[in-house]
């Protein structure tokens, strides 16, 4: 052991570490990385396909139909619920929200500082990238459950971009378009119309009124403004030389906005747009028609870098040197609680069929939720049902009690309005995706809605109503370098030079400091409290 090292905080035990965790080897070390892709990724929100690349007649969306006439389309990406906290969950990690506790929305609803705590090991997939010398970016909302850590991004916030990575490494490059998102129906309600409300095609669970058509145009106006946004984003790349080495991706957090499609497990709620462009165009102006899943992105970014996915992840990598060798048979969907609302609801998919088993068909699929309230076209829905105005198909969504189960074949019936439940011919169909839900879904995944309540989960995450702290780091010296003794498969660790200026460094790699210098290091885990620093001085 070095001897010319002085320790500045009692609370950091040089050489070998006596709490009986031996040191680990990083995953995955650091390699030179000047031939990876860079990979950007461009992530609207709160829209289904509803854009002219993948059929919809009324979209004005000139900048993704010439992207997508470049890249491969993806005509069958569901997420697992139609909302964004928990499908950002499941973007971030790759694992199913429902899993790990993490499918209500939000998860400090009722206690501000609460956040999600994965089982030990999972981290943000970023961090893997930043391993292999990526320089991170977020721009720059998060919302994935738990506050997000530092180690997952080199830079996180409104300023964050790829252009502040270095010449010699890689970027990976995320920017949110939020104007799409719910709120802005009635946000932007009295902002000019870039489509005509009559030439709407209002799927058949809406009343057809002048207010249900006006929020259908809003919604397509907010859309033009995000094509927009899009193609400021592109031409930015366009303009760099780095352009041709980066992959673009580009997806909806969850489905649509609306009533109906919002928070929900039909494929209103869950059925995104997810297009990929890859420097050489390869695949460009073709359909991917394979069923996939959020969980399934991560994996597949890590392909793409080189990177082998952690078995950890739910997903399956889509592209890339680990891509799967066996295609998704089935994608996945749950509720569980929308703020103030409970719901738990749960479903299976099949190319063709869609099976849901509601574990609260005592109460309407409806929820009044408060926030939705604000949206002109949800009041007057509302209206029009207390008034007995709706007709069967759109008074469904109401009624009281709702199905136990239900079952579409989404083929002959795309909006979902038919339930084959007791149709007898059917019945082989409904047996198989019953025995399909369990098999596939609730045994693999330990999911049992009607035993694990939100309160199971917070009381096994917060023991006692606490929230858990990352253990202290335990430092040793050799060789004149600074070597982290925790387990780093369960922690990360954080560290600056002490009076430099810039961001924490993610820890890969032994650290070497000049005469003088001062390293300050912590420890994180998600959803627990970092440690406290430590300081460690090179005399």
């Amino acid at each position: 052991m070095d001897t010319n090292y002085k320790m500045i905080s009692s609370l950091l035990l040089a050489g070998v570490s006596t709490c009986g965790i031996a040191r680990q080897p990083m995953q995955n070390p650091m390699e030179p990385v000047k031939e990876r892709p860079n990979i950007l990724v461009i992530v609207c929100e709160d829209i289904s396909p509803y854009l002219g690349c993948y059929g919809d007649k009324v979209a004005v969306t000139p900048n993704l139909d010439s992207f997508a006439a470049q890249a491969i389309l993806h005509t069958d990406m569901y997420t697992c619920v139609g909302v964004s906290s928990p499908s950002r969950y499941s973007l971030i990690t790759g694992r199913y929200a429902s899993a790990d506790g993490a499918n209500y929305m939000r998860s400090n609803y009722f206690n501000k500082e609460f956040g999600v705590v994965p089982p030990a090991g999972v981290k943000c997939y970023t961090e893997f990238l930043r391993q292999q010398g990526y320089y991170c970016t977020n721009n720059a909302k998060t919302d994935y459950q738990f506050t997000s850590p530092v180690s997952a991004w080199d830079e996180q916030g409104g300023k964050a971009h790829w252009k502040k990575a270095p010449a010699d490494r890689p970027f990976f490059s995320i920017f949110n378009l939020n104007v799409t998102h719910e709120s802005f129906i009635w946000k932007n309600t009295d902002l000019p119309l870039v489509v005509s409300p009559e030439d709407i095609v209002l799927p058949p669970y809406y009343p057809d009124t002048k207010i249900v058509r006006h929020d259908h145009a809003v919604l397509y106006s907010n859309i033009k403004k995000m094509d927009e946004q899009f193609r400021r984003l592109l031409e930015e790349l366009e303009a760099s030389e780095r352009a041709k080495n980066t992959i673009v991706l580009f997806y909806s957090d969850n489905g649509g906005p609306l009533p109906r499609a919002k928070r929900e497990i039909m494929d209103s709620g869950t059925h995104v747009p997810f297009m990929i462009r890859f420097p050489d165009r390869r695949g460009a102006g073709t359909q991917n028609t394979s069923l996939n899943m959020f969980v399934d992105i991560p994996p597949t970014i890590l392909s793409l870098a080189g990177i082998v996915p952690p078995s950890y992840m739910h997903g399956q990598a889509m592209y890339g040197p680990y891509k799967a060798t066996e295609k998704r048979k089935y994608v996945f969907g749950a509720t569980d609680r929308f703020d103030e609302q409970i719901e738990k609801r749960a479903s299976i998919r099949s190319e063709r069929y869609l099976y849901i088993r509601n574990y609260m068909s005592q109460q309407s699929v409806y929820r009044p939720v408060k926030f939705r309230l604000d949206m002109p076209m949800m009041q007057e829905m509302l209206r029009l049902h207390e008034e007995g105005k709706l007709d069967t198909v759109q008074e469904r969504w109401f009624m009281s009690p709702a199905f136990e189960e239900e079952l579409y074949d989404c083929t002959a019936d795309p909006h979902q309005i038919h339930n084959l439940c007791n149709d007898a011919g059917y019945q082989k169909v409904l047996k198989q995706m019953r025995a399909a839900y369990q098999k596939e879904w609730i045994k693999p995944f330990n999911i049992d809605w009607e035993q694990r309540t939100e309160e199971y989960f917070v009381n096994k995450m917060w023991p006692e109503g606490t929230k858990p702290c990352c253990e202290r780091p335990h430092l040793r010296t050799e060789n004149g370098k600074v070597y982290v003794e925790n387990d780093l498969s369960i922690y990360s660790a954080i560290y600056r030079i002490k009076n430099k200026e810039g961001n924490w460094h993610l820890y890969t790699s032994p650290v070497s400091l000049k005469a003088g210098e001062c390293i300050v290091l912590k420890l994180e885990r998600i959803g627990y409290k970092d440690s406290e620093p430590v300081e460690f001085q090179f005399m």
